[in-house]
């Protein structure tokens, strides 16, 4: 297998931290599909979903030999709300929303790969008006340094 960069390996434990919301590992809810962000479009036929988008990295060079990142992803929360569902819109995000929040803070440092995992914006969307479909898209921003010259090893 080839060597994977620390982003990589990030973008894969989130994947991974994600996964296991169900409410057999004690959450609300069960999420029931996490994906990838592909350029070919992604599925939400299966919600409640969350596609994983990476998006800019700022990088600064640290004292030698390490460069800092600010890693920023965008977990897209989609959900399906059935018109007959007495509960709210909002309560059914924010109840994903808090498990959404408490699987990435098991372990804030992405298996000792990052020192921080920050939530730093929710932006809700929604559909047309009287269509089932609605979201969030939620901005989190991972904090890791890596070595100059080697992006596959987290220091």
């Amino acid at each position: 297998m080839a060597k994977q960069t620390v982003r990589e390996k990030i973008l894969e434990d989130i994947k991974a931290a994600l996964e296991l919301i169900k409410t057999e590992n004690g959450y609300e809810n069960d999420v029931l599909s996490v994906q990838r962000w592909k350029q070919s479009g992604n599925s939400t036929l299966l919600v409640p979903c969350i596609i994983i988008n990476a998006s800019g990295e700022p990088r600064r060079q640290d004292p030698h030999p390490l460069i800092s990142c600010r890693l920023s992803v965008y977990l897209d929360l989609w959900i399906r709300h059935d018109e007959d569902d007495p509960e709210s819109t909002d309560t059914y995000l924010n109840s994903l929303l808090l498990d959404i929040e408490n699987a990435l803070m098991v372990d804030y440092t992405r298996n000792a790969l990052a020192q921080n995992t920050e939530i730093t914006n929710l932006d809700p969307f929604r559909g047309v008006e009287g269509n089932p479909h609605a979201g969030v898209s939620i901005e989190v921003e991972i904090r890791y340094r890596h070595e100059q010259g080697d992006p596959t090893q987290a220091r």
